[in-house]
């Protein structure tokens, strides 16, 4: 869910059950390093590549699912194997799907992209705002889609007073803003809020709500200059364990 692009960045409040890590990964036989957090160990939630492209995205259904790629899965193929968003915009519509999901996509250029893509048909948007619906792909929608439009509507009016990037993250992290969500007992609980800067090759991460972010420079990970930072400290207000706590 980017919520502006004049400094390049786009912005994600996760409510997913990640497990937990971030991974700073270079691929030794192929593929591009990557930073991102976690998911089903192997895949990605969102993240950046060496070549300044971002990539995240958002749940919309898993009705009439198909033989495909599950969404981190993707994720990690789009940060490993795609340079730019032209790149990852033909990769989704090459691959096959198994949820329909809408993958944010920015790069150096700073044109923001959503591709919107279940597992019968895929459509390109260009928008820096994303939520839980389709624009293009609307009989894919789930029936209920309020909660869904009123985030979008509040991060579109907000895009008006933001005028930096924490402020514009304060809007994602902080609950005043009602777009942070806590419904953790439906698995639909924001776990982490990040950022990503294509161009300074930076990334922000802040766990549970109202938190400042820890910043990684994946730029001097990539000259071999490894990160001091070895845990991010957060409050998540659910009463049962996840899994990394097991």
């Amino acid at each position: 869910m980017p919520i502006k692009t004049t400094w390049y960045a786009i912005m994600t409040a996760i409510p997913v059950r990640m497990k937990g890590a971030i991974f700073f990964y270079q691929p030794t036989d192929a593929g591009y390093a990557t930073i991102g957090p976690s998911m089903q160990v192997t895949g990605r939630i969102d993240g950046l590549n060496e070549k300044g492209l971002v990539m995240a995205y958002n749940f919309t259904h898993r009705k009439k699912s198909a033989d495909g790629f599950l969404c981190n899965m993707i994720g990690r193929l789009i940060l490993e194997t795609c340079k730019n968003v032209t790149e990852a915009v033909q990769l989704l519509k090459d691959i096959p799907h198994r949820h329909s999901f809408s993958y944010i996509l920015l790069d150096p250029s700073g044109e923001p992209h959503v591709v919107e893509a279940s597992p019968r048909k895929v459509a390109v948007r260009r928008s820096n705002v994303c939520t839980n619906h389709f624009h293009l792909l609307e009989a894919e929608n789930r029936y209920r889609q309020e909660e869904s439009r009123r985030r979008e509507k509040t991060i579109q009016n907000e895009q008006q007073y933001t005028t930096n990037p924490y402020q514009a993250f304060q809007v994602m992290n902080n609950p005043a803003y009602d777009v942070y969500s806590d419904k953790y007992d439906a698995a639909a609980g924001t776990l982490h809020t990040s950022v990503y800067f294509p161009k300074e090759m930076q990334a922000w991460y802040a766990i549970g709500p109202d938190r400042p972010p820890v910043i990684f420079k994946f730029h001097e990970w990539l000259n071999g200059k490894n990160t001091s930072i070895s845990r991010i400290r957060g409050k998540i207000d659910f009463p049962e364990g996840f899994a990394n706590m097991e």
